[in-house]
């Protein structure tokens, strides 16, 4: 059995280590209330972990409202970023296993589909600012997930190839962008269900359950590199 060696972790953000994706999809039922409609499930999951520039697009064009993807994506953003100030917590297992990675010398990036300003919120929330070695967000690249742009930037501020890093995702976008960038992918996806991300190269019920799959007889081996900015 041949042994792949991970160098570093990429985490998703929304759905994965914090939970915010039901205060999400309200601002956007909120904000399609005002045009007399509401946010319908197959119009959620295909926005899930997309930029809010590129969800905005499918919410508009969807659900056919008046009103342009970059002017409701504002509209929508004041309503989510009011109600989410201290609203955001880390999901469970999400703290000690950063902290566990961290102890082991692991360079660890963010690569999130979330613009900066929402970050640096959600982040504070969670209690998890300052935790990474690299933050990359969606307002940071051209194309979002599910193109490779994001984990492909992460990969090299980390100084590590993409196809020895090791990607966290809970999304179909996620995992589809994650893979394209070619590093191993691990799905934890909400209340476990494994619909749509299939295409990970494992698919975990929990955070907690990370580390041991990097450990014998598991085909994967934790072999962090320096981080950023240390010899």
């Amino acid at each position: 059995m041949s042994i792949r060696e991970i160098s570093a972790v990429v985490f998703d953000l929304d759905g994965l280590l914090v939970d915010s994706e039901p205060l999400q999809a309200w601002a956007w039922d909120a904000y399609a209330q005002q045009f007399g409609t509401s946010l319908r499930d197959d119009v959620l999951e295909r926005m899930l972990g997309l930029r809010a520039v590129d969800a905005a697009q499918i919410f508009v064009d969807l659900l056919r409202l008046p009103v342009p993807a970059d002017v409701a994506m504002r509209e929508r953003d004041e309503l989510f970023l009011e109600a989410a100030r201290g609203q955001i917590d880390a999901r469970r297992g999400a703290s000690a296993l950063l902290e566990a990675l961290r102890e082991q010398g692991v360079p660890l990036a963010l690569a999130t589909s979330g613009h900066r300003r929402y970050v640096d919120l959600a982040l504070a929330s969670a209690g998890l600012s300052g935790v990474f070695d690299v933050e990359v967000t969606g307002d940071q690249v051209d194309r979002g997930k599910p193109h490779p742009d994001i984990y492909l930037r992460a990969a090299s501020m980390l100084g590590v190839p993409p196809e020895r890093c090791l990607a966290l995702e809970d999304a179909p976008n996620g995992v589809r962008s994650a893979r394209e960038a070619g590093m191993l992918c691990f799905a934890i996806p909400e209340a476990g269900s494994p619909n749509g991300v299939e295409d990970a190269d494992e698919i975990l019920g929990s955070l907690g359950q990370v580390l041991s799959m990097l450990e014998p007889p598991a085909p994967y081996r934790l072999a962090a590199s320096a981080r950023p900015g240390q010899p």
